[in-house]
């Protein structure tokens, strides 16, 4: 009983250590590698290394090649359209959602939040790499977005739109004057939501977007 419990557990595990292995360029976007490899970075037996390529290749982020090995998805320009073209129509709805039903005091936390984040972030060195400060408040704002829909299809496509923006990113670094446009554009949207604008939340978020799609295909 012990052994078929520790199945799923072992399987999650390699999931997530082969996409931390990717993120910190451990393997290579566009790498091929071997099950073997995978076993050998993730410390996790094959069958659940196996199980775990069957999830990673649903959710697009892996080819699995028989007899010629795992192939490794490449960001591309194609890639960062077709994810803000998907979470731009998943985005919209949901806000539009969320400034009609989101509490006031849960925009309010977000608004300080964003605003204390711009303070700090101002502060720092023009060169500085802030992309793991930029990324927690993204998920603060984005998934309650997201999550007001209260529709699970969406939740998990959006999951896997999550995993695709890291990739697009390939590990690029944010500097602070970036990262300040994308709060910022964070903020015009939770104002609208406290005024209870669903329109201009939704074109704020639509703006939002369109600008950090070109950013990440380095148009900004």
């Amino acid at each position: 009983m012990k052994l078929r419990d520790s199945t799923p557990l072992l399987s999650d595990l390699a999931y997530e250590r082969i996409l931390q292995a990717l993120f910190d360029s451990k393997v290579p976007m566009g790498a091929r590698v071997s099950q073997t490899d995978l076993v050998n970075l993730t410390g996790v037996p094959v069958g659940p290394v196996r199980d775990a390529l069957k999830v990673l290749e649903a959710d697009g982020i892996v080819i699995v090649h028989p007899r010629s090995g795992i192939e490794v998805i490449r960001p591309s320009a194609e890639l960062v359209r077709s994810t803000f073209q998907f979470r731009l129509i998943i985005e919209k709805a949901a806000t539009r959602t969320f400034a009609i039903s989101a509490p006031e005091a849960q925009l309010r936390r977000l608004l300080a939040l964003h605003k204390e984040s711009c303070e700090a972030i101002s502060t720092s060195e023009t060169n500085a790499n802030v992309a793991t400060e930029l990324s927690t408040i993204e998920e603060s704002f984005h998934t309650p977005v997201v999550a007001s829909l209260g529709n699970e299809l969406v939740d998990a496509s959006y999951r896997r739109l999550q995993l695709m923006a890291r990739i697009v990113k390939d590990k690029g670094a944010v500097f602070p004057r970036a990262a300040l446009k994308s709060l910022t554009e964070h903020i015009a949207v939770i104002d609208a939501c406290l005024a209870r604008d669903p329109d201009a939340a939704e074109a704020a978020i639509a703006q939002h977007l369109s600008n950090a799609m070109h950013r990440n295909l380095g148009l900004d």
